[in-house]
């Protein structure tokens, strides 16, 4: 009878202990593999602007990005087109303005999945020289390997929004602004929490 006991009482353990839930995935964005930048024309030419200084918060709850929350806080002042006389209309009052508004903010609100599990549809919060509008942002997931994965995402806006009304002299500046983002994310596997006593 002892045999048949022990081997009841380790089948009702089993099925009525809790199991033990796994913790969310810890997701690192790897800045210096990462960049956002943005693509802005005119009548002689294009400009690309990249940002050297920012910090990316993403939360993955869970393994699927359509869960994920992300915030991204630019140093406006770090902007670097390749150009002193571009970097210094780019951070100027017309512009940035980067001494009144030293951050550019990108707050994520909602995601959505497509038909192609790669393809997300992001809608955001941009906030620049003290303004807030919402933004659309079209996600690619690239495969992920060894831990790691490449999202990309790309939106633009219309630079009078946020009070970006000036043109230069003979070189008219074009209204619709294109700004791209490249974030490599490491993610760390899941581990089981210790279960809580009753």
């Amino acid at each position: 009878m002892q045999p048949l006991a022990a081997l009841v009482l380790s089948f009702l353990a089993a099925f009525f202990l809790p199991v033990q839930p796994q913790s969310a995935p810890a997701s690192t964005v790897v800045k210096e593999q990462s960049r956002i930048e943005f693509h802005s024309s005119s009548t002689f030419g294009k400009t690309v602007g990249v940002f050297h200084s920012w910090d990316a918060d993403l939360k993955m709850p869970t393994d699927n990005f359509a869960d994920a929350s992300l915030t991204l806080e630019i140093d406006s002042a770090t902007v670097d087109t390749g150009s002193g006389l571009k970097d210094k209309e780019a951070k100027g009052k017309n512009f940035f303005s980067v001494k009144e508004y030293p951050k550019i903010r990108f707050v994520s609100k909602t995601i959505a999945t497509d038909a192609d599990p790669s393809k997300l549809h992001m809608d955001a919060e941009l906030t620049m020289r003290g303004v807030t509008k919402p933004v659309s942002i079209s996600i690619i997931l690239h495969p992920r390997e060894n831990g790691v994965q490449r999202i990309e995402g790309d939106f633009s806006f219309d630079r009078r929004d946020f009070g970006m009304i000036h043109n230069v002299l003979f070189d008219k500046i074009a209204n619709t602004v294109m700004v791209q983002f490249q974030l490599v994310v490491r993610t760390a596997p899941s581990v089981a929490v210790p279960a809580t006593s009753p």
